[in-house]
């Protein structure tokens, strides 16, 4: 994108931060800070159709910020309805989120990567405790391999997001954790499920705060020998812990410390192509942070991170081999200032690691990953106006030197309607091993590689207007440049180049209503269309259109159910299978209350009309399974 363009940009928003920091001057403090927050009847009206832990999110601007002062599509998975699903992974969460897309290899536990509005998956930057996820190889995160049971709530942004977090032209999948720091007493929960083909899911946690000590603790074992309509020796077995503890330190600071481990190994074949592959599989992740009040309204935080990602390949039937490891640590630094008229927001990230690859044909190949950048992000609230402008500067070993601006302005037309507005910038970092000089598979790296480019425009209205119905419409065009390709130099050779320019344009619709006779509905529906500008040719093996609907019911008092159906149209020219909608219903009753404690049933049929929905052959979904369990809460 040339250089006027991203300077007139920056000049627009930094004169209206200008001339809207001026115009807020006379604002009192006192009904700013009314501004700045939900009011009690705003709030009512939100808990009609949404969780508390919905009304606030941190993942657009990495602080706490109230859902109508958002201007980007985001949508928030809690704790409360990851139980209610059944989920394993978080694979399994995703699949149900409007405008996100999920393709895997199999059943729970099974390699997955995700699309979101039709992105690549390697677009998709997915954060665990403020961790990145996508390893080094080919920038993707495998979230078939992440228990949920662990996750307060998930916060996913459709959409770029470079000017918070990076490189992520797709999307952000923020992945927050439990905390037993709040508790005022101890608890926990321990459960267990059994299904078909011996699929067994056990998973305890315990949580609490004992005088400065908080603390929250999960163990994780799921295995199944493998899922039904899967090619054999489709299973898996995956051992997880996770450990947060927390320390008040003083009476406005603590530090905060984690680490999630987790091991295992799954399988996957195929009839036709005549091979046999076994993934073993292990990670570890830890941080460490520092949160304090430097001032009344002035917060800082500090953070380091460590992540060891491990995964080793081979194809049992032609005795292929590859292994896969990444080791990086990194830090961050981020200062938030509520003043007056604004909520402040100044950061900086740095990372350093290292990947390594071998196979049959390649003995130790190393690519060194160092990256770092300085943010800013600001929201002023003026009355029904609220408008962030946001920047970030990052620079990276392998692409250089990338600026990310976005301006996003909410308004409210009228009581229980929003407007929303955002346009941005943002980037996707070329997988490092993409650059390499190394040859493997007659593969040359290109070291020229430049960043996949993007300016976003999005315009959204949600409104709960209608009595008991509330409506999201979101339009976007994504208009992707530099974007890389493979480029073949002669019959046995090819590399990756910037050559393409991509259109991804099109709309989403969602829907909640209230609980009527104790049962409530939502669903969504995406469509989209990839375009390549260059050519004018429609892109396909790209999600097309995406529906989800969903029924619940509960009567507040001992029973729970979940009906969902879910539909991608893959648009796959790769023998693919899509032509079922994937319905899974989950019923939970409990038998047993006493005081804090509590005993459940909970009974799930996945796939239950036994439909295919896959984009190539390769990547099977199951056909219909079911499985039981208990759980019990103290």
């Amino acid at each position: 994108m040339s250089r006027t363009k991203i300077t007139a940009f920056l000049l627009i928003v930094f004169t209206m931060l200008f001339s809207l920091a001026t115009s807020a001057s006379a604002i009192s403090e006192e009904n700013m800070k009314k501004l700045m927050q939900i009011s009690e009847q705003e709030r009512k009206f939100l808990l009609m159709y949404f969780d508390e832990d919905e009304l606030f999110v941190v993942s657009t601007t990495r602080s706490l910020k109230s859902i109508d002062r958002i201007a980007e599509n985001v949508e928030v998975v809690t704790a409360a309805d990851i139980e209610l699903m059944n989920a394993h992974t978080l694979a399994d969460v995703l699949n149900s989120v409007t405008g996100v897309q999920v393709q895997t290899n199999g059943g729970p536990g099974a390699f997955s990567f995700t699309y979101i509005q039709g992105s690549d998956q390697r677009h998709v930057a997915v954060f665990m405790d403020g961790v990145l996820l996508n390893v080094f190889t080919d920038n993707v995160a495998d979230i078939g391999m992440i228990p949920v049971q662990l996750v307060e709530k998930i916060e996913i942004i459709k959409g770029p997001a470079s000017s918070a977090w990076g490189s992520s032209l797709g999307g952000v999948i923020n992945i927050i954790t439990k905390s037993g720091s709040f508790e005022k007493k101890s608890g926990g929960t321990l459960s267990g499920s059994y299904g078909e083909q011996t699929f067994v899911d056990l998973r305890a946690e315990l949580y609490g705060k004992k005088d400065k000590i908080g603390y929250y603790f999960y163990a994780g074992r799921m295995q199944a020998d493998g899922f039904n309509g899967l090619p054999s020796r489709n299973g898996v077995s995956f051992s997880n812990l996770y450990l947060k503890l927390s320390h008040d330190i003083g009476k406005d600071s603590d530090i905060i410390f984690s680490v999630f481990y987790n091991t295992g190994e799954r399988g996957w074949g195929d009839a036709k192509l005549d091979y046999l592959v076994e993934n073993k599989i292990e990670n570890l992740l830890a941080t460490l942070s520092l949160n304090t009040k430097l001032a009344e309204k002035v917060n800082l935080s500090l953070s380091a991170r460590t992540l060891s990602k491990d995964w080793k390949a081979p194809e049992l039937t032609s005795g292929y081999y590859y292994h896969s490891r990444d080791n990086s640590h990194g830090a961050s630094a981020k200062l938030t200032w509520d003043m007056e008229r604004h909520a402040l927001v100044v950061g900086a990230d740095y990372d350093n690691g290292v990947g390594h690859f071998a196979d049959d044909y390649v003995a130790d190949q190393r690519d060194r990953v160092t990256k770092g950048a300085i943010y800013a992000n600001d929201t002023i609230n003026l009355g029904k106006l609220s408008v962030t402008p946001g920047v970030r500067y990052d620079h990276d070993r392998i692409i250089g030197s990338f600026l990310s601006p976005s301006l996003g302005i909410t308004y409210e037309l009228y009581e229980k309607t929003i407007l929303r507005a955002f346009v941005a910038r943002g980037f996707s970092s070329p997988p490092v091993s993409w650059a390499t000089d190394t040859i493997p598979y007659g593969y040359v790296g290109n070291p020229d590689l430049k960043p996949e480019q993007v300016w976003s425009y999005q315009l959204g209205l949600e409104t709960g207007i209608l009595k008991y119905l509330w409506i999201k419409t979101s339009a976007f065009r994504h208009d992707i440049s530099d974007a890389i390709v493979d480029l073949e130099i002669d019959p046995s050779t090819y590399t990756k180049v910037n050559s393409d320019k991509v259109r991804r344009q099109g709309i989403e619709v969602q829907f909640r209503t209230v609980p009527f006779y104790y049962c409530s509905f939502s669903g969504g529906a995406t469509f989209i269309q990839t375009k390549n500008m260059s050519d004018g040719e429609i892109v396909h093996n790209v999600p097309k259109y995406t529906y989800d609907i969903s029924m619940k019911y509960d009567d507040e008092k001992s029973l729970k159910a979940l009906l969902t159906g879910h539909y991608i149209w893959w648009d796959s020219t790769k023998d693919g299978k899509y032509d079922s909608l994937i319905v899974d219903f989950n019923v939970i009753k409990r038998f047993y209350k006493l005081e804090d404690r509590e005993a459940e049933l909970f009974v799930t049929a996945h796939n239950i009309f036994d439909g295919e929905q896959h984009p190539t052959y390769l990547y099977k979904n199951p056909s219909r399974w079911v499985e039981a369990g208990i759980r019990f809460k103290f």
